[in-house]
């Protein structure tokens, strides 16, 4: 994991809407694969960055909090996303899993009830890989 990255828990996932504007996302994100560039990111299956990254897998990543606030002068790597489904989708969570522990383990249960309440669609896990240009 680049150094830059390995040091923080979120980075902001900058997709680009079809006018072209960025619109950057605080995430979570872990190692993945065999490629150093590689990163796993969770998500839901009908969240706006999934949509923004079908018809344009060009991306870019800064590291962030929490909230998303970038520092002055981080430095901004640019990429190529794929959306993932199936058995990568699963690996993708696994990933997240062991890397965030017990945030996610109590993030899933958050989000499981909160499914339940809303009654989501039952749309297949879709999940995020990237690779950077590093």
């Amino acid at each position: 994991m680049h150094n830059d990255l390995s040091q923080n828990k979120y980075i902001s996932l900058i997709t680009f809407r079809k006018s072209g504007a960025p619109v950057h996302t605080a995430v979570w994100f872990a190692k993945f694969g065999e490629n150093p560039n590689t990163f796993a990111i969770i998500t839901e299956t009908n969240a706006g960055k999934v949509k923004r990254i079908r018809p344009n897998q060009n991306i870019g990543v800064q590291v962030c909090d929490i909230k998303g606030n970038i520092e002055s002068g981080a430095t901004k790597y640019s990429g190529i996303a794929r959306l993932v489904v199936g058995r990568e989708a699963v690996a993708v969570r696994k990933a997240i899993a062991k890397r965030y522990g017990i945030t996610y383990r109590l993030f899933s249960i958050y989000n499981s009830v909160g499914s339940a309440i809303k009654r989501r669609n039952k749309l297949p896990e879709t999940n995020i890989v990237i690779t950077l240009d590093i």
